[in-house]
């Protein structure tokens, strides 16, 4: 299960990762964001997205 997930900087805004899983990312014109409610139980879709990413700043935690 998810616990946390979280951009660290150098996000591109390509937009990826709202397109992959929009309901836990959202990107603005300059920045992309964790959405504060946030569904982490779309557990595949945000691996997806982190894996997807182009310059890597997408980071999860996994708990019981």
């Amino acid at each position: 299960m998810i616990t946390r997930v979280w951009i660290e900087p150098g996000c591109i805004v390509c937009k990826l990762c709202e397109e992959t899983c929009p309901e836990v990312f959202d990107v603005t014109p300059t920045d992309c964001v964790v959405r504060p409610d946030a569904d982490l139980t779309r557990a595949e879709r945000i691996k997806h997205a982190t894996e997807e990413c182009p310059v890597s700043v997408i980071r999860f935690e996994e708990g019981p």
